[in-house]
């Protein structure tokens, strides 16, 4: 007959750490609850002790510890497969420290709150989204990255295995197709789209930063080649990260002195061009237009200064969107459209999307093994992604 050895018990503090309020403790592990029986004793005239068994959901004021004690909320998360109970304290370094201690002290191992996850989330995949979601920049990505904390990405996932198990190619094509065509998301929920406002010299894309940020985030100057360093600035636009790059003003390198600051200005801002997901190559409506010089897919025009007279005809620039920085007109309207270019569609509540860039590419590699021909190298990929991190009492697709 097997054996089969006691799940280990971690405990980890899952608030950051600092002088605060309240700390949080998770005890999680077979033993948790018989540890925090010996530990804690409930402010109740009716019961000196914890009872025998833990109830989810239940809340108790008490004291934790033995020589040292001090006032606690104890409450009952989760009583399986891995007991998790939670310890409220405050929130003073020494105190957590303290506690961390006692809990070592009783057999317990002390981790930080992501190795938690890892150890004890029902599947490899809610760990990678619990610990994805933390560093969520705005609502609406952390809303995607819920949906696949609650398994909407591993249940996609363990749908194309099951698939491939069956030999059934079409089937297991479908649920990787749904998944790939979300991964330009999946790839930005934490991570900003990269936005470079471009352009010829003094076109105003200084002041055209300062007006989507709501502050002078770049120094305005009437000087021509004011702007010589990249500057950016985070902003949600419709929800989505987008970190926009204020650059130097678009010419030929070879009219400025070899070496000069202006000459690393422009090539920082070539730079920024190249690494950027979107383009604003920004025209000064008021004087003849300097058009782009490098063809790129990301690459759209936006006409400045229309609260001046035209100084050429603006219909040239064809689907361009007319600002003027300098009043805002137009500026609400640059951020719907640029929202549209970055993410022309969004996926919807409950979807399955592939929430890291590795994840991404994990989920077109296993796509392109897919469309090759080559289904037992897909099925291990997707078994590996399935298959890390789980832990006992999970169930494996069968």
């Amino acid at each position: 007959m097997t054996t089969v050895p006691p799940a280990p018990n971690h405990v980890a503090c899952l608030t950051p750490p600092g002088t605060a309020a309240i700390a949080t403790i998770a005890v999680r592990g077979a033993d948790a609850w018989a540890v925090l029986r010996r530990l804690f004793r409930p402010h109740s005239r009716s019961s000196a002790e914890l009872p025998a068994e833990p109830e989810v959901g239940r809340i108790w004021l008490g004291r934790l510890g033995e020589a040292v004690t001090d006032e606690v909320v104890l409450s009952v998360k989760r009583t399986g497969p891995v007991p998790w109970v939670e310890v409220h304290c405050h929130g003073g370094r020494e105190v957590v420290r303290l506690f961390l201690e006692l809990f070592r002290e009783q057999g317990m191992t002390v981790c930080t709150w992501a190795e938690l996850e890892h150890l004890t989330a029902p599947s490899a995949g809610q760990a990678l989204a619990a610990i994805t979601l933390a560093g969520a920049p705005t609502v609406r990505t952390a809303a995607i990255l819920l949906d696949q904390y609650h398994g909407a990405c591993d249940r996609a996932v363990a749908a194309a295995l099951v698939a491939l198990r069956r030999d059934d190619a079409a089937t297991s094509q479908h649920w990787l197709a749904e998944l790939a065509r979300w991964t330009a998301v999946g790839r930005h929920l934490t991570r900003p789209w990269r936005v470079a406002i471009v352009g010829a010299v003094n076109v105003g894309k200084s002041t055209l930063l300062n007006a989507l940020a709501g502050y002078q985030r770049s120094v305005v100057a009437a000087t021509p080649g004011t702007t010589r360093d990249l500057v950016t600035v985070l902003l949600a636009i419709d929800g989505w990260p987008v970190e926009f790059t204020d650059t130097a003003g678009w010419r030929d390198p070879a009219g400025t002195r070899p070496g000069a600051l202006e000459e690393q200005g422009i090539g920082l801002a070539r730079g920024a061009a190249g690494r950027a997901d979107l383009c604003l190559w920004v025209l000064d409506g008021s004087a003849p237009p300097a058009w782009p010089d490098f063809e790129a897919p990301g690459v759209c025009l936006v006409v400045n200064k229309t609260d001046l007279p035209a100084g050429w005809d603006w219909d040239q620039a064809a689907g361009a969107v007319r600002v003027s920085a300098q009043t805002g007109t137009g500026v609400s309207e640059l951020c719907q459209a640029v929202a549209r270019w970055l993410v022309p569609q969004a996926p919807p509540p409950g979807c399955a999307v592939p929430f890291t860039p590795e994840l991404c590419d994990r989920i077109e590699q296993v796509q392109r093994q897919c469309q090759a021909g080559r289904l037992r190298e897909a099925e291990q990929i997707l078994r590996q992604l399935r298959g890390h991190g789980r832990v006992a009492g999970a169930a494996e697709p069968s």
